[in-house]
């Protein structure tokens, strides 16, 4: 079966980085699944699942957040804030995200301009993400 080679990189550094039959990202329009060989194009991502399917029997899940998608020349580059493996979500840390982006939130809302409402907002939803796909 054909391949393209798919890259999901972070600040922090490359969550994955391999070869997948098929790519599943989550457009700002909804999913966007790409094949081998597909035409050029770049996306906007919404917080959601990335999917990534690596062979015929196996995918591989990430909860992430907002981002961009590019495919070009058989290259998937996937370049989000954040990615977490579905299967290592930390519910935790997912749920002591949460509660700190709420409280930054309230903050903002009570007029502390040292805080960044959109960045606290952009936190919450995703740890809701995270804490929604490890189904808590």
């Amino acid at each position: 079966m054909a391949t393209l080679h798919c890259e999901i990189i972070t600040p922090e550094g490359t969550a994955f980085s391999g070869e997948a039959e098929m790519v599943v990202v989550p457009g700002t329009e909804g999913e966007l699944g790409v094949l081998p060989r597909h035409q050029p194009i770049v996306a906007h991502l919404d917080v959601g699942q990335i999917r990534v399917k690596v062979s015929a029997s196996e995918w591989r899940a990430f909860a992430s957040s907002d981002g961009y998608f590019s495919m070009q020349n058989n290259r998937a580059l996937v370049l989000v804030e954040g990615a977490v493996p579905s299967d290592q979500i930390d519910v935790e840390a997912a749920q002591a995200l949460a509660e700190d982006a709420r409280a930054r939130i309230q903050a903002a809302e009570a007029g502390d301009e040292a805080v960044n409402a959109f960045r606290a907002r952009r936190d919450l939803e995703f740890a809701e993400n995270q804490l929604r796909l490890a189904g808590r």
